[in-house]
């Protein structure tokens, strides 16, 4: 069963239901994710079972949230699964970044050694009126000067996470990691180029640059990805599905006054066994 593709600007919509894709189409999902880098599905009333089994055939599902036992029963559901809503669990809990304000620009877990590509968010319940906006960071590396495709070529940079950069709800501990330094330059692999810039979770300079040139570049960068024409704008109703790369996109939540009954599911995977004959 060929996937039905639509062009939503630069990303897609497959307008199939997902749950009754067979393994080898989920595979063909898992590549145009990395080729698009935000691939939508509507409509899909998809069970927690649904998700859990479509993630995992498509690669292995990050199961390991820590050791901190209060941070796991406030936001996972199941192995795998963490809830983004301020709605209350059994333990009077909300959770994760359950808050009304901007979830500002960020990506998944920058400073981890091993980071899952690939980011899963489904919309549970309560989600119409909110907005979520992905940028595309391929393409924005590809309009840069070849001057400053020159300056970029080189650049590492500490990332991490702060409290008050993109979101003042406290998760685990503030980090930096100064020992897996991020290159600012990446290729992903369906040979796609582009920067891996989260510009919140971006901090010192460690290679390529001084510090002085790095604030510059940086600044410089910042302005370059915000333009319009490398947004996409997914307004959310009850049962989308977004899967999104994470490695040459980042994403925002904006405000949204209702989080207390908004939730949407949220899988880090990998796509390993989809390119399990090619890697």
């Amino acid at each position: 069963m060929p996937c039905d593709i639509v062009k939503k600007g630069w990303a897609i919509e497959i307008k199939n239901n997902i749950d009754s894709l067979p393994y080898q189409d989920l595979y063909e999902v898992a590549r145009l994710c990395n080729e698009h880098l935000v691939v939508i599905f509507k409509n899909q009333n998809l069970s927690l079972e649904d998700q859990m089994r479509i993630t995992s055939t498509i690669g292995k599902v990050k199961e390991d949230h820590g050791r901190n036992q209060f941070e796991k029963e406030r936001t996972l559901v199941a192995p795998g699964v963490l809830r983004v809503t301020g709605e209350k669990n059994h333990t009077g809990k909300g959770g994760l970044f359950g808050h009304d304000e901007e979830l500002d620009w960020h990506t998944h877990h920058t400073s981890a050694k091993f980071r899952y590509p690939f980011v899963w968010l489904y919309a549970v319940k309560g989600s119409k009126g909110s907005r979520t906006t992905w940028i595309n960071q391929a393409m924005a590396y590809d309009d840069l000067s070849d001057s400053m495709k020159k300056k970029v070529a080189g650049i590492k940079y500490a990332s991490g996470y702060k409290t008050g950069t993109f979101s003042d709800q406290k998760v685990g501990h503030n980090r930096i990691n100064y020992d897996n330094p991020i290159s600012l330059v990446h290729t992903n692999i369906e040979g796609k180029t582009g920067m891996y810039f989260p510009f919140l979770q971006a901090f010192d300079i460690v290679e390529g640059a001084t510090t002085e040139e790095w604030a510059k570049i940086y600044n410089e960068l910042k302005s370059h990805v915000l333009q319009e024409k490398y947004l996409y704008h997914h307004d959310w109703e009850d049962n989308d599905l977004v899967i999104s790369e994470q490695w040459l996109s980042i994403h925002k939540r904006w405000f949204f006054p209702h989080m207390n009954t908004r939730l949407l599911h949220r899988i880090a995977f990998n796509y390993d066994k989809a390119y399990q004959q090619s890697v």
